[in-house]
């Protein structure tokens, strides 16, 4: 009986990690979670005010969503891992379950990401298209290739871009 149980335990681990993984794969960037130094310093370096609209692209964890949420902001993540949206739902944060390439975000002010430099080019139009001028993008890691750098946490390797 308890051979059976820790059998089944495994059995369901097994699925949950082929479906993080699955999920991984279609999407084209696997759950980085981001260092608490660099979430507090995107926080920082986008001025966030009360009301200050943000969306986090592939929003993970939260972690960034509760950060600004702390500082006033309306914070709205979007992520494609279930288990990863009821985690990040659980823990206080607002998420959405869905793609945020296929994400409404045109009444951002800020735009939070943390995503592979493969997919920074087709982020780039997507924002050029949908966000109004001025709107900030915070990214942690990674630039945008051609748009200038307004600000930047050298340390945490945190760049600031307005649209």
């Amino acid at each position: 009986m308890v051979l059976s149980v820790l059998f089944l335990i495994l059995q369901l681990g097994f699925i949950i990690f082929l479906l993080y993984m699955c999920i991984a794969f279609v999407s084209g960037a696997p759950f980085v979670p981001t260092k608490r130094s660099s979430a507090e310093a995107m926080i920082r370096l986008a001025n966030l005010k009360k009301g200050t609209k943000v969306y986090d692209l592939g929003s993970g964890n939260g972690k960034l969503l509760r950060l600004a949420q702390a500082k006033g902001a309306r914070a709205v993540g979007f992520e494609i891992n279930p288990l990863l949206v009821m985690l990040s739902n659980l823990r206080g944060a607002r998420t959405r379950w869905k793609n945020f390439w296929n994400a409404d975000i045109s009444d951002a002010d800020v735009v939070l990401v943390y995503l592979l430099p493969t997919h920074m080019e087709r982020l780039k139009r997507k924002l050029k298209k949908e966000v109004k001028k001025g709107t900030l993008v915070v990214s942690n890691s990674f630039i945008f290739p051609g748009w200038k750098i307004l600000r930047q946490d050298s340390v945490n390797h945190i760049y600031v871009f307005s649209v």
